[in-house]
C-alpha cells in the first residue's frame, strides 16, 4: 500500500508497506527494522514476534522515545513480558500489526513526536 509523497526528505517518513517489504525515503527493506525521524536499522528483530525478546530493543533503550510503536507482522501479537519490561525502563510502548504501526508513525512524526517504531515484516 502506497501512503503518500515524501515532502521533507531529511526525516525517515514510510513511504508504503507490503508482502515486499517497507519502503521508507524510498528504499525497501525485506527485513525487520529499527525506525526513527533521522535513524534507521535494518535487518532487526527476529523472524517472528513470538521470538522478540529485550535484547532485541537496546538501542531503544539508549535512544529514550516519547514512544515506540511495535509493528509485530500480519497480526497483533502482544509480547506482554517485554511490554512490561520496555515500560519499566521508561519506554511506552504501542503494540499493533505493522501496517497499523506504519501509518501510526507517519502520524506521529507529523506531530513532531519523538517515535521510534519496530517493525517486523507486515507479512510475518
Amino acid at each position: 500500500m502506497k501512503l503518500h509523497l515524501q515532502q521533507d526528505a531529511q526525516y525517515n517518513l514510510i513511504n508504503g508497506y507490503g508482502q515486499d517489504g517497507i519502503v521508507v525515503r524510498g528504499q525497501y527493506y525485506s527485513h525487520g527494522l529499527l525506525v526513527a525521524a533521522d535513524w534507521l536499522q535494518s535487518p532487526w528483530g527476529p523472524e517472528s514476534a513470538e521470538g522478540l525478546g529485550l535484547e532485541h530493543f537496546n538501542e531503544v533503550l539508549a535512544r529514550k522515545p516519547d514512544v515506540m510503536l511495535l509493528g509485530t507482522g500480519k497480526k497483533q501479537y502482544f509480547p506482554l513480558q517485554l511490554m512490561v519490561a520496555l515500560r519499566n525502563a521508561g519506554i511506552p510502548v504501542e503494540v499493533m500489526d505493522t501496517s497499523a504501526a506504519c501509518r501510526t508513525y507517519n502520524i506521529l512524526m507529523a506531530e513532531d513526536r519523538m517515535v521510534l517504531a519496530a517493525l517486523m515484516h507486515p507479512e510475518t
